[in-house]
């Protein structure tokens, strides 16, 4: 689906106004006014895209919540003729995107639902004689972030709930592994609430399993202050010589990336260095003692796989919190 819009590109940002209803959108022959995803929201969430919220135009009032949220690519593509020619550099978003869609074609229930995509064709100039196009998706709109929900939430979110929470979250990573996904982007900001469900989301970073990567040789893959020992490695010393350090980010690199997120929910804080049980400020052992076995710098000495972690955790949550 090619949509044309009148945002203009500038080299760095696509102009979208302020004013809401100036901006202006058609997508399956549905209008929207296009928006930043909060009014005090100036900037958008994803290091490589855009990402607005979109609001149905014909329903549309001040007090109005978005219908959907717009992904959009940074890396914009050269559109002359009605044809786009494409970028090495946005084979990740249509990775992202054909991920989303196996998701939904397999009615995964706790990742992010997709709801078409397409390419925005934009000019850079207003009298329009030079076109450029951003491979974009839609996806559901949601309420809160992880992140942004518990700053709102803490002191009424109880340990039980958060307990629970971290084995919903686990789930939306076994739906992924079980695909033959490894997700190696796991932090609160990817991690979202839909109508009372937590769904992970932004896959930018997907890499499917005995498939050939998109990853750069030493390049840092991951979040900043999330990242697993692998990733590390991969950045530090991949092919370098004389050393021969796990550089593989793989579903056991979900766990560290997850446990770090789990430690976040159930105390606000990450986990930085060789943690201790006297760190972990619930005093609950056996919770401790699967969030540090994830932990562990080898892979060898974590849980096998994302099962093993949710079957833990269901048993803490029978003995503990029913």
């Amino acid at each position: 689906m090619d949509v044309k819009c009148d945002f203009l590109y500038n080299k760095q940002n696509l102009s979208v106004s302020e004013i809401r209803t100036e901006n202006y959108l058609r997508l399956d022959d549905v209008e929207y006014f296009v928006s930043y995803l909060s009014s005090d929201y100036k900037s958008n969430k994803g290091g490589n895209s855009f990402v607005y919220a979109l609001y149905e135009a014909q329903t549309y009032d001040e007090d109005a919540i978005p219908a959907k949220v717009i992904k959009i690519s940074k890396f914009h593509e050269s559109y002359k003729n009605g044809k786009i020619r494409t970028k090495d550099k946005n084979k990740r978003f249509r990775q992202e995107v054909a991920a989303l869609y196996d998701c939904k074609r397999k009615h995964v229930g706790n990742v992010i639902d997709i709801e078409s995509d397409g390419n925005l064709i934009c000019c850079t100039r207003k009298d329009g004689d030079y076109e450029v196009s951003f491979p974009f998706y839609v996806m559901e709109y949601a309420e809160f972030d992880l992140k942004g929900f518990l700053e709102e939430e803490n002191e009424a979110y109880d340990e039980a709930s958060r307990v629970e929470l971290c084995l919903q979250i686990a789930q939306g990573i076994k739906e992924l592994n079980d695909l033959g996904y490894y997700h190696r982007d796991i932090k609160p900001d990817n991690i979202f609430m839909i109508n009372g469900t937590w769904k992970v989301g932004d896959l930018g970073l997907i890499q499917m399993r005995n498939k050939p990567s998109l990853d750069r040789e030493g390049e840092l893959v991951g979040p900043r202050g999330w990242l697993s020992p692998e990733a590390m490695n991969k950045y530090l010393s991949e092919n370098v010589e004389g050393r021969n350090f796990d550089c593989n980010i793989d579903h056991q690199s979900d766990l560290f990336q997850l446990a770090k997120v789990f430690w976040y929910i159930l105390q606000g804080n990450a986990p930085i260095g060789c943690v201790k049980e006297s760190d972990f400020l619930l005093h609950n052992s056996s919770l401790y003692s699967l969030i540090k076995q994830m932990l562990n710098h080898s892979k060898k000495r974590r849980p096998a796989s994302v099962d093993i972690v949710i079957n833990d955790l269901q048993i803490i949550v029978n003995k503990y919190y029913k």
